[in-house]
């Protein structure tokens, strides 16, 4: 099967992924992902960078902040463009397909068990137990990307305002993530006016 010509970011790559190999990851992701959004994030991960090397870290971190900025799901948000970056408009349809179809499938499988079920003690304890654990898995993501966040103190303070302003005022995402990418522009902006700026006085010493 040959490659699909992917726009892979890494030096060493361990080849280009064919249709094959993007679908067979894909229902794998779909498959095993539980929990959805940033529950998932640890495993995208280490399936297409760590493990498989199909774009870098940094690129993993832009395409994490690209999906939370369109609507819809988070996941397939991130999933999708991470394909279409690898194999274009045809990739992207079908590693989305794969994503979904496990999700599909099982869930109208589990539907009517669980509405028949679902006054059972046993089955909301599950729940609850199915509940705590995602929120374990949250918090272990959320640190993971705390962990590899840029560590200039423009982006400590962007990252530290964000937090304060959602936690007080419970702010659409949408717009911390505007404000943020906002504040890193003008960050680069006066940067560059700077150094501009002090450039003639060197010339003339």
């Amino acid at each position: 099967m040959q490659p699909i010509n992917p726009k892979i970011d890494t030096n060493g790559s361990p080849g280009e992924p064919t249709w094959w190999d993007i679908t067979r990851t894909y229902l794998k992701i779909g498959a095993i992902g539980f929990g959805g959004g940033y529950a998932v994030v640890e495993l995208i991960q280490s399936e297409l960078v760590v493990k498989r090397r199909w774009l870098t870290e940094q690129r993993f971190e832009n395409m994490i902040a690209l999906s939370e900025m369109a609507p819809g799901a988070f996941t397939v948000n991130l999933l999708a463009g991470i394909a279409y970056r690898l194999g274009g408009i045809g990739t992207m349809v079908l590693a989305t397909t794969a994503l979904i179809l496990p999700s599909f499938v099982l869930i109208m499988g589990l539907a009517g068990l669980f509405l028949a079920w679902q006054d059972n003690t046993v089955v909301q304890s599950s729940m609850k137990g199915l509940t705590a654990g995602v929120v374990g898995l949250l918090i272990a993501v959320v640190w993971d990307l705390v962990k590899r966040a840029p560590t200039h103190w423009c982006c400590l303070v962007i990252g530290v305002v964000a937090f304060l302003l959602e936690l007080a005022f419970s702010i659409n995402p949408i717009w911390l993530i505007l404000m943020g990418g906002m504040a890193g522009a003008i960050k680069v902006w006066v940067t560059a006016s700077s150094r501009k700026g002090s450039s003639p006085s060197r010339q003339t010493r």
